[in-house]
């Protein structure tokens, strides 16, 4: 099982997302009928993902749907069984469901969510930093500037102390990196933004991240043309 979801995963950020949802359809059917508890949070966190994605390129409510009741799905399941289930895998259910009101505008409530998963996990420093840059991002936007920045940058540097050929790593990296380059300009610091951003392409591109990789060249269109309307 764990086989078809990394498959899964891998097609979802290949963006094949068709193939993707099919996965993970398939394995959904046999997680359940196996009361397999730590791969169904695996499994709904990554279909509430694809939806996610898909928003960017058509924001349609029936995507925003999905990506809450799939969260929400994820967050039940650990909620229902915290006894039996490792701390960071409660951590992944929590940080999909926050990941989810996000998109859904409500910073507000979605930060107890990463916080719950930041102090839960038993993940290492790198996905730790993950959760931490989640964290000052929406602390910027909830007013926090100068703090939320530098948690981000504080997470950044976690992030990069995990092995720089692990995929995950490196997407959790572009991250950071596109977060911060959108601060850097939206802080009228084009040059540092400018840098950033052209970091975090090189890397994308270095090691086939495709999604990230296009999100980092509409970063850098926006801020080599002067404009600031960033989402952070």
């Amino acid at each position: 099982m764990e086989k078809r979801l990394s498959e899964a995963n891998d097609l979802r950020e290949a963006e094949k997302y068709g193939d993707s949802a099919k996965v993970y359809t398939e394995c959904l059917i046999d997680l359940i009928k196996n009361g397999d508890q730590t791969g169904l949070i695996h499994c709904l966190g990554g279909q509430s993902l694809i939806y996610k994605i898909l928003i960017r390129s058509n924001n349609s409510p029936i995507y925003h749907q999905l990506t809450l009741s799939f969260a929400k799905g994820a967050l039940d399941v650990a909620e229902s069984n915290l006894i039996n289930l490792d701390g960071r895998v409660v951590a992944i259910a929590y940080r999909c469901y926050g990941d989810a009101l996000l998109m859904d505008d409500k910073p507000q409530a979605a930060l107890p969510y990463f916080e719950k998963a930041f102090s839960i996990t038993t993940a290492g420093i790198p996905e730790k930093g993950n959760l931490k840059a989640h964290i000052g991002g929406i602390k910027y936007l909830l007013g926090e500037k100068e703090l939320g920045k530098n948690i981000i940058e504080e997470a950044l540097a976690d992030i990069r102390t995990g092995d720089p050929s692990v995929g995950a790593y490196r997407t959790w990296e572009t991250g950071c990196l596109n977060g911060l380059a959108k601060i850097y300009a939206i802080e009228n610091n084009p040059n540092k933004a400018t840098d950033t951003i052209k970091l975090s392409l090189e890397i994308a591109t270095d090691h086939n991240l495709p999604i990230r990789k296009r999100e980092a060249e509409e970063i850098l269109e926006k801020i080599s043309s002067g404009k600031i309307d960033f989402s952070i």
